[in-house]
């Protein structure tokens, strides 16, 4: 499809063009260096667009084919390079070879279930012995605690495995060895101040690792320390006597948790996502089968899925049910049993969006529009909805966004974060400052626990940590385009660089001078529409969580009124057909410099 050349895209670079949308973000063309765009048009014979997508995404001839074709085998590190691994993988090795028991304590969300799941899995693949034990969020709250350590020692675990958690968990782990157990700690989440004692401790992210593999989610972590075990076994030569597990099989479940956890997705995170939906869409994994056919996806399951459809529906149980379903559900080799789970965790997820809906409206009431950082909090929210509530703050208004949940003795808080802000970092220096019982997390997300007299002292802080902050609202657009181009090649022509996520964001695009046609509410606050050009050509589009925002008061007394939107093509799948549409994200005016 040649429907971009050489001449467009630098005129397209010539215009100084701005448009500020309706939600007060000021949108232009990302900025990029048109040498780079020629030369990977002229060294790899690509479309245009496509190399002005790839170029603003940091891509050069030095990097590109790593980039499309990323594969395990040519961006998997030495697993050596993380600290503590070496002796981590020398304690699990001797427990595995003597068949001792291992505990394996995860957190609650999609990251810690993936990563509890996948260690799970192997040890149960070459039979040997372990346990899992996934915290209740309202009960025990983040992380390892006494209760879980003494439930794991009891089932007869000597070492435990914390995954996702436990980089900031002192007090319960240094209980934990002095009663006898062995630690590891498998995370990925920021370090606070003094580690825990006694323990090893694999996270790219404590201040003295060098390994350079801070962007890794808990899963991807999980997996390299696997890799090391595996190695490790082999030199051992134990699979002379029982079948010798394929780590790439585990790769579905590496996928789902690093998409879910919103990490950037470098080239070592990027191939695990590629070659991770490769896996998921030929699953051997029954409940991640069985999860599939309950949530209807009849089509090829790509990066959306495992962001929007499953993974908020093996989150759903972690917050407002049963913790450990969604770990349940990932290593049952029961067809009944799974498809039972699978039910239940969407009928869970569609109680969560109601629960999640209310807070919301309620935290929208408490917001002081003048704070740079948002925080908020009410009584007894649920705290399983607290996390997504700030993240749907952080994305209508712009900023960090803390939401607490009150309650008689601690409160729990989540938070949001915008590009350029470390909340965790925040949150961990309000730890160390005494004003909270617990905390920590990373650049993007964090969660708190505080005394409720103390949420006051909490805010001060926060303002004091907010005068250097930048709110970020400048957004940028790849490209302007008509209606006219806007076809299956197109669409094919952009999916070609996914999968998309943190670090490589679906291609966003200008579509001028357009007519609102026939709007109307569909689903839950959705806006469903179609629009016309000014030369006849039409498509239907689709405005999410628009309804009850400036965007969608935008669309429905459009009256004819010529609009710039942006968006991105997409496909929608419905009754074995597939049709494109424009997934509309702003409606702007043009400002010219």
């Amino acid at each position: 499809m040649k429907n971009l050349n050489k001449n467009q895209v630098i005129q397209s670079k010539r215009q100084t063009l701005h448009y500020k949308s309706v939600k007060g973000i000021y949108w232009s063309e990302r900025e990029i260096d048109l040498d780079n765009v020629e030369s990977l048009v002229n060294q790899f014979d690509i479309e245009y667009l496509n190399a002005k997508v790839l170029t603003g995404r940091g891509i050069d001839i030095r990097n590109f084919n790593n980039f499309l074709n990323s594969k395990i085998k040519n961006n998997l590190p030495n697993p050596s390079n993380l600290l503590d691994l070496d002796m981590s993988t020398e304690l699990i090795v001797e427990f595995i070879l003597n068949k001792r028991k291992i505990g394996i304590l995860g957190d609650y969300d999609v990251d810690g279930a993936t990563s509890t799941a996948l260690l799970c899995s192997y040890l149960k693949k070459i039979n040997a012995p372990y346990e899992y034990y996934i915290p209740d969020r309202v009960k025990e709250g983040y992380g390892p605690n006494k209760g879980a350590f003494q439930k794991l020692m009891e089932k007869g675990c000597k070492l435990v495995l914390t995954v996702d958690c436990g980089t900031t968990a002192n007090i319960s782990i240094e209980e934990a060895t002095n009663n006898g157990i062995k630690i590891v700690v498998v995370d990925h989440h920021q370090q606070g101040g003094k580690l825990p004692e006694n323990c090893f401790i694999i996270n790219p992210n404590r201040n003295k690792d060098k390994s350079n593999l801070n962007h890794l989610a808990a899963v991807g972590v999980s997996f390299l320390l696997l890799v090391s075990i595996h190695r490790k076994l082999k030199e051992k030569k134990i699979f002379k006597k029982t079948q010798e597990p394929n780590l790439l099989d585990f790769l579905d479940l590496v996928a789902l948790g690093t998409i879910c956890d919103v990490v950037k997705l470098d080239t070592l995170n990027r191939a695990f996502v590629k070659q991770g939906l490769k896996i998921i869409n030929q699953t051997k994994n029954l409940g991640l089968r069985s999860l599939i056919e309950s949530s209807g996806i009849k089509n090829e399951i790509d990066e959306y899925h495992l962001g929007y459809v499953l993974g908020p529906k093996i989150n759903a149980g972690g917050r407002i049910g049963d913790s450990s379903k969604g770990v349940e559900l990932l290593l049952s080799d029961n067809p009944v049993h799974t498809l039972l789970i699978s039910n239940e965790l969407t009928q869970l997820n569609i109680e969560r969006q109601k629960i999640e809906k209310n807070v919301e409206n309620l935290a929208i009431t408490k917001i002081n529009k003048d704070d740079n950082i948002i925080c908020v909090n009410g009584k007894d929210w649920h705290p399983g909805v607290i996390g997504i509530v700030a993240g749907r703050l952080t994305e209508r208004f712009l900023k960090p966004s803390i939401v607490i949940s009150e309650s008689p003795e601690i409160c729990k808080g989540s938070a949001r974060s915008i590009s350029g802000y470390n909340i965790g970092e925040i949150i961990n220096k309000a730890f160390e400052n005494g004003i909270l019982e617990n905390g920590g997390g990373h650049k993007m997300a964090g969660g708190l626990s505080i005394k409720k007299e103390k949420i006051s002292l909490f805010k001060s802080f926060l303002k004091s940590k907010s005068s250097v902050l930048k709110l970020q609202n400048k957004k940028y657009f790849d490209h302007e385009i008509t209606l006219s181009l806007v076809n299956k090649s197109l669409f094919n022509l952009v999916n070609n660089i996914s999968p998309f996520g943190s670090g490589n964001p679906k291609p966003k695009f200008l579509i001028k001078k357009c007519f609102v046609k026939f709007p109307k509410l569909v689903g839950n606050n959705h806006l469903s529409f179609y629009l016309i050009d000014i030369y006849g050509n039409s498509i239907k589009a689709i405005s999410y969580k628009a309804f009850d925002d400036p965007i969608g008061n935008i669309m429905m007394e459009s009256r004819g009124k010529i609009l710039n939107l942006i968006g991105q093509i997409t496909m929608n799948y419905w009754n074995g057909s597939e049709n494109l549409q424009l997934q509309i994200e702003d409606v702007c005016e043009e400002l010219v410099n």
